[in-house]
């Protein structure tokens, strides 16, 4: 595994005993994150600050730290030990997360790179709005985000009962309907009411991606993180760029309302 590093907290939750099935996840995140910037025509050199949200006890993020060893990278997670242990292990800048998204605080501008891996999958839909928000403001100009769903496949395992994503009964068939007529749909976990497990069609995605103008699909790719997260790339472009109306037509508007 090159020069990564393979200390495993002992509180990881991720970590179930399997060294291999662990490591291939964070290889596999990092994949996604090289395809994803050569998708934007971003040099690997240029990324020079990370964010990792959520970034559990570092399955990806060591991976990160390898490939980006200069890097400066941010954990932030709601679990405090796990960005504590990030921060000692992997030389991350600790970040302490917050239930409220408006008290993350993440400043204006900041990143090259945001991985958010299994972050929306357990999340409602209007918390998907916050997130993208909070996510597009702490983007630089030309910056990436890189964010994974869970999707079509998802959806198969919940309905053929192949997976066990900690939802069931009445509550995970509202979720199958919901997400077959409207494209989400959602479920508490049983042991939680504030998260759960979200099954979105990349339809419904892409129109919420839409809703935040400086935010440009560059790449998605279905199952592409550990055979089961969808995985979808948006470039921050500059506000210039961002408007979408074509000049020749703006210019046509000004000259028919003088």
């Amino acid at each position: 595994m090159g020069n990564v590093i393979e200390d495993i907290a002992t509180e990881d939750e991720m970590f179930t005993g399997d060294r291999e099935a662990y490591f291939s996840a964070g290889r596999s995140a990092l994949r996604c994150i090289k395809v994803s910037l050569m998708a934007a025509g971003i040099e690997a050199v240029r990324i020079r600050t990370i964010l990792d949200l959520p970034c559990g006890h570092g399955r990806v993020l060591r991976h990160l730290r390898e490939t980006f060893p200069d890097a400066d990278i941010t954990a932030c997670d709601l679990r405090r030990d796990a960005v504590d242990y990030c921060a000692k292990t992997f030389r991350a800048r600790p970040l302490y997360s917050d239930e409220d998204v408006e008290n993350i605080a993440l400043a204006p501008n900041s990143f090259d790179l945001i991985w958010v891996g299994s972050l929306l999958t357990h999340l409602r839909a209007d918390s998907w709005l916050d997130f993208l928000s909070l996510f597009q403001r702490a983007l630089r100009s030309g910056g990436l985000l890189i964010f994974s769903a869970h999707g079509r496949e998802a959806f198969r395992r919940t309905a053929e009962e192949t997976f066990d994503y900690g939802v069931g009964g009445p509550a995970r068939a509202a979720m199958l309907f919901d997400y077959e007529r409207f494209g989400f749909g959602y479920a508490d976990y049983v042991i939680s009411k504030t998260c759960g497990h979200s099954l979105t069609r990349p339809d419904w995605v892409l129109q919420e991606i839409a809703k935040f103008p400086q935010l440009r699909v560059v790449h998605f790719g279905e199952t592409a993180w550990d055979n089961h997260h969808d995985i979808y790339a948006c470039r921050k472009d500059s506000s210039e760029q961002s408007d979408t109306a074509a000049p020749f037509l703006k210019r046509k508007l000004r000259n028919w309302f003088k």
